[in-house]
C-alpha cells in the first residue's frame, strides 16, 4: 500500500506539460528473483552500442542564472541566461538545467539551447547519447523518481514514475542505463517501456556514466560493463576502488547519485577525489594516478599504494573537475581551468571562462595534454603548498609536512627549516615543522647553518631559528659542530625558553671544554632564580647545564652550587642528585601554566 499511494502521489505532480509513454512499477521491483546475472551477461554480450565520446568542456555557475561554458581545447567561451535551481548536468553533448518550473538542454559546445519543458522537482542528473537525454529528478513531492527520456528535439519519448530512488542514468544506444535503491542498475529499452536485464551490485550503486566509449557503474567505487558484469553480485565483476588513505575532510571519489547538487559548490565539491577508470584491459586506475582536491591544494596519489607523487597549489579555490588520460582538469572560483600533469603535477596549460564562477562542472572524455618543460621537485611543490597563508590549508598542509620529513635532501630540510622560522607560517604549522625537524636525521649541515641566525629586527629577520627542534636533531646525530652554536643560544634572550632547555640538553651528549665559558655563564645567572622570575623550562636549562658542567669537567663549579643559600632552594636536591649521578628527582613537565614560547629574562 505504501508503494501505491507514493505512486499515486508522483503522478499528481504536473512534471511535464505532454509527454511520450509512461511506465509505472514493476521495472524497479525490489521482489525481483536474483537470476546471478544470467540476465546481465547475455545483454552485455548482444550489446553493441556504441558508447559515443562526450564533448569535452567546462561548464559554470555564475550567480544565479548565468551558465558559461567553454571547450578545453580553448575556444571562445559562450554564456546562457536561465533561473536555476539546482547544479546543472553536463552529459554526453549536452548541458541539462531545471529552474523556475522549466526543463532546458543546451549544446554542450555552443550553449546553443535545444530544447524546453515545463517541469518541477530538482534535478539529480542526466545521461546522454548523442539522440536521447535521459533525466533524473526528485519530485517536488520529496519522494521517489522521475525519469524522462527526451530526444534532441525535445520529444518525451518515455516518461518513468517510480517510488524507487533512481540515481544518475546513462543511456546508449536506445537503452537507459537505471541505478536505484542503492544495488541495483535496471537495463531499461526506452522504445519498448520494458526492463531488458538487471545488475546487482553489493557496493554502493547510484551512478551510471560513460567514459572512454564504455559505460561504468559506482559511487565509492566504479564497476565496468564487460563481460564480467553479471559476477557483480558476487564482487568479482571489473570494479576498482580508490585506496583507503586518511586525508583532511575525508575526501570521495563522487556524490551519491541521489542527490540533488546544490546551485553553488560545497565543502564535497572542494574537498574531494578525481580519478578515470581504464576503459578496456585490466581494470584499474588510468596513468596509475588520482588527485585528492583541498580547497587550494591538489595532491596526486599512486592509485595502487595511496603514495604521494606530487602537490599543486592553485590561485583559487577549485569547485570542481575531471580526470582525462593523463591529466586532470581542475575548475576554480575565478573561472580559470588548469591542467595537470598525472604523473608529475605539473600545469600544461590552462582555458578561461571569463567569470568567476560559483560552481563548475568539467566533462573530460576524448581530451588529453601533454607536458613538456622542467617539473618542480616533489619539495618544492609541497614547500609551494605549505607557504600558502590560509589558516584553512592547515589540515593539508600538516599531511604534506609529514611527507615532506621523510625526504632526505637538503632542500626538505632547509623548507622545514623556514617554515618553522617564518612569521608568515600559520602557528599549527610550525608546531607540525618543528616536530618533523626533531625527528630528522640527515641534514646536518643546513641545521648548522640555520642556527648560526640569530634573530635581527634591522635585517628582517623575525623569528629566531628553531632551536629545540635542531638540538634534538644534531644531538641524535651526536654531531659536535653543533656544540658552540646551541651554548651561544643560552644567553640569547630572543631564544624561547622551551628551546633554551632542548639545547642545554643537547649540550650533556655534546658539549666539551669548548663550551664551559657559556655554559657556566647560563649556569651561575640563572641558578638562583625561581618561578615566577623564570619558568620550569630554564629550571630544566639549569639542571642540564649542571650535568653537561660535570660531563665537562667543572664538577666543582656544581658542588659549590648545590649548598649556596643563593641557589634556588627548589633547585639545590636537583643539583645533589645529579652530582650522585641520579636521575633529576624534578624533571620538567609542560604545564598549561609553562611560558614555553617565551623567551628569557
Amino acid at each position: 500500500m505504501r508503494r501505491a499511494r507514493s505512486l499515486v502521489a508522483l503522478m499528481t505532480v504536473a512534471l511535464v506539460a505532454c509527454g511520450g509513454g509512461q511506465t509505472h512499477g514493476s521495472a524497479f521491483d525490489p521482489g525481483w528473483f536474483n537470476d546471478d546475472g544470467a540476465a546481465v551477461t547475455a545483454f552485455q554480450r548482444s550489446f553493441k552500442g556504441p558508447v559515443l565520446l562526450g564533448a569535452d568542456v567546462a561548464v559554470g555557475v555564475s550567480g544565479n542564472s548565468t551558465l558559461v561554458g567553454i571547450a578545453l581545447s580553448g575556444r571562445k567561451p559562450w554564456s546562457f541566461e536561465h533561473a536555476l535551481d539546482g547544479r546543472p548536468s553536463v552529459t554526453g553533448a549536452v548541458v541539462v538545467g531545471l529552474g523556475a518550473g522549466e526543463l532546458f538542454a543546451l549544446d554542450a559546445r555552443t550553449g546553443t539551447l535545444l530544447w524546453k519543458r515545463n517541469a518541477g522537482g530538482r534535478l539529480r542528473g542526466a545521461g546522454d547519447d548523442g539522440t536521447t537525454t535521459v533525466v533524473s529528478i526528485l519530485p517536488t513531492t520529496g519522494l521517489g523518481s522521475v525519469v524522462l527520456a527526451i530526444d534532441h528535439e525535445g520529444q518525451v519519448v518515455r516518461q518513468i514514475e517510480d517510488a524507487a530512488n533512481i540515481g544518475i542514468p546513462a543511456v546508449a544506444d536506445g537503452y537507459a542505463f537505471l541505478p536505484w535503491q542503492g544495488q541495483y542498475v535496471t537495463i531499461y529499452d526506452l522504445h519498448a517501456g520494458e526492463e531488458k536485464a538487471r545488475a546487482l551490485f553489493r557496493s554502493a550503486t547510484s551512478r551510471a556514466f560513460a567514459n572512454g566509449g564504455t559505460l561504468f557503474f559506482g559511487e565509492n567505487g566504479v564497476t565496468r560493463f564487460d563481460a564480467s558484469i553479471g559476477l557483480a553480485s558476487t564482487n568479482k565483476a571489473s570494479s576498482v576502488k580508490l585506496p583507503d588513505r586518511d586525508l583532511p575532510g575525508a575526501p570521495r571519489w563522487m556524490r551519491p547519485g541521489t542527490d540533488t547538487p546544490p546551485l553553488a559548490a560545497a565543502a564535497f565539491d572542494q574537498v574531494r577525489l578525481y580519478a578515470r577508470p581504464t576503459p578496456s584491459g585490466a581494470p584499474g586506475v588510468s596513468g596509475g594516478r588520482y588527485a585528492a582536491t583541498y580547497f587550494r591544494v591538489t595532491i596526486g596519489l599512486d592509485a595502487a599504494s595511496g603514495s604521494l607523487a606530487w602537490a599543486h597549489a592553485h590561485d583559487a579555490e577549485i569547485l570542481g573537475g575531471a580526470a582525462y588520460d593523463g591529466g586532470f582538469a581542475l575548475c576554480d572560483g575565478k573561472g580559470a581551468v588548469t591542467f595537470l600533469d598525472a604523473r608529475s603535477g605539473r600545469v600544461t596549460g590552462h582555458v578561461d571562462l571569463g567569470k568567476p564562477l560559483t560552481a563548475c562542472v568539467v566533462q573530460a572524455d576524448a581530451f588529453t595534454h601533454s607536458a613538456t618543460g622542467p617539473t618542480p621537485s616533489l619539495t618544492e611543490q609541497i614547500a609551494d603548498v605549505a607557504r600558502l597563508p590560509d589558516a584553512d590549508l592547515v589540515p593539508m598542509q600538516q599531511v604534506l609536512l609529514q611527507e615532506l620529513a621523510k625526504i632526505d635532501s637538503p632542500l626538505a630540510t632547509t623548507t622545514l627549516i623556514d617554515l618553522a622560522s617564518s612569521d608568515r607560517t600559520a602557528p599549527a604549522l610550525i608546531e607540525a615543522a618543528r616536530t618533523a625537524l626533531s625527528a630528522r636525521r640527515t641534514g646536518a649541515d643546513e641545521m648548522l647553518a640555520a642556527l648560526s641566525r640569530r634573530y635581527d629586527y634591522l635585517a628582517g629577520v623575525l623569528r629566531p631559528p628553531p632551536v629545540g627542534p635542531l638540538a634534538d636533531a644534531l644531538a641524535a646525530m651526536k654531531d659536535r659542530r653543533a656544540a658552540p652554536v646551541l651554548a651561544a643560544h643560552l644567553g640569547d634572550p630572543a631564544t624561547p625558553s622551551d628551546d633554551v632547555r632542548r639545547a642545554a640538553a643537547a649540550l650533556i651528549e655534546l658539549g666539551g671544554k669548548s663550551e664551559i665559558e657559556p655554559i657556566r655563564s647560563f649556569f651561575a645567572r640563572y641558578r638562583g632564580l625561581g618561578e615566577p622570575e623564570v619558568d620550569g623550562a630554564v629550571q630544566a636549562a639549569v639542571v642540564s647545564c649542571a650535568a653537561a658542567l660535570i660531563k665537562i669537567g667543572a664538577r666543582e663549579l656544581v658542588a659549590g652550587a648545590a649548598t649556596d643559600p643563593f641557589t634556588n632552594v627548589a633547585l639545590r636536591p636537583r643539583l645533589a642528585a645529579i652530582l650522585a649521578g641520579k636521575p633529576d628527582p624534578s624533571p620538567w613537565k609542560k604545564s598549561p601554566g609553562d611560558k614555553t614560547a617565551s623567551s628569557m629574562p
